[in-house]
């Protein structure tokens, strides 16, 4: 490629360039040139392990066919080309663009130590001793594995760095925490992300001046709890909506029974359950176990349900009038 580049300048040898234009002159226009032409620019590398393994056969083919291009009968990898027993690379799949610039990158390890922690105390304006992350870190993890617009899952937040970081580079995302810095370190540094009054940590690097924003929910009791006496996991009865199991026993035709667990009303020997939960096989399951021999026949009225639920023939599920949940949605 060398000679190549030489004689596109006008020298008769990749000698006669380095020798006029200087060799770190010369390196850079070949470096230019294998840019421009990435597609074209290739290199053969010994194919090892399993992959040469499972393509054996095909190599050895390609050995006794000089010069010819194989592709490994229903080969799962794009662009992988064996020519003379070796696998060609090309250069395109070693370029990264950084900046909006094609750049030639190197594979890493999975250890990093050109990322310092120095200076990160002051990141996102919060103080979170010996627990928070760089942001480079993240960002350079969120590089490697995502794009603009997708969705960023953080279940551990600590002190938010990895939303603060994926709103920066125009991700969505989700962070779950417990303590109760969810409120002490979190809100505030987002909110200071949001406005761009947060120019710490890569807003410069990615020329972070404010937006988009987030919502920030309380998570609500577990819908289902162990029952000490009966000794065995029954539904919640904080999560139940009074007023509304009132409603719809009353439009069915139901006598009252216990709105503070599973067996909301009764008529005959059929007990109604009204829920405002997801409804999916585990909740008809335990709803099932609540009721035992109380009753032979279970309806419950739900506003969602799953599709893939299978009732037995003593189960069957109605839909919650709208016009009920409308009037008496908490």
């Amino acid at each position: 490629m060398t000679d190549v580049v030489a004689k596109s300048l006008g020298f008769g040898s990749s000698k006669d360039a380095k020798k006029e234009l200087t060799n770190e002159l010369f390196e850079g226009k070949v470096a230019e040139f294998a840019i421009e032409n990435a597609r074209n620019v290739f290199r053969l590398a010994v194919i090892q392990g399993g992959a040469r393994a499972k393509r054996l056969e095909t190599i050895r083919k390609s050995k006794e066919v000089k010069n010819k291009v194989f592709v490994h009968p229903n080969e799962d990898l794009n662009n992988f080309y064996i020519l003379n027993g070796d696998q060609i690379l090309f250069y395109e799949n070693r370029l990264v663009e950084i900046d909006g610039v094609k750049l030639p990158g190197q594979l890493i390890t999975d250890v990093w130590t050109d990322i310092s922690w120095n200076g990160i105390a002051n990141e996102g304006e919060i103080n979170f001793p010996n627990a928070k992350k760089p942001e480079a870190l993240i960002k350079r993890v969120l590089e490697m594995t995502t794009q603009d617009g997708d969705l960023v899952l953080d279940s551990f937040a600590g002190s938010g760095t990895t939303g603060a970081v994926a709103q920066k580079m125009r991700r969505k995302w989700i962070m779950i925490e417990m303590g109760e810095h969810a409120e002490t370190h979190i809100i505030p540094r987002m909110k200071s992300v949001v406005s761009g009054k947060d120019q710490t940590g890569t807003s410069k690097s990615v020329s972070w001046k404010g937006g988009g924003g987030f919502k920030y929910f309380e998570l609500g009791d577990s819908l289902f709890v162990a029952d000490d006496d009966l000794r065995l996991t029954v539904l919640n009865p904080k999560v139940y909506n009074g007023a509304l199991i009132k409603a719809v026993l009353k439009v069915e035709g139901f006598k009252l029974l216990h709105p503070d667990n599973g067996l909301h009303g009764i008529s005959g020997r059929t007990i109604a359950h009204v829920t405002e939960q997801y409804l999916n096989q585990e909740y008809v399951e335990v709803l099932l176990r609540e009721v035992g021999d109380a009753a032979d026949y279970l309806i419950v009225y739900a506003k969602t349900i799953s599709s893939k639920i299978k009732l037995s023939e003593n189960v069957e599920i109605r839909k919650i009038p709208d016009v009920l949940l409308r009037k008496f949605k908490v």
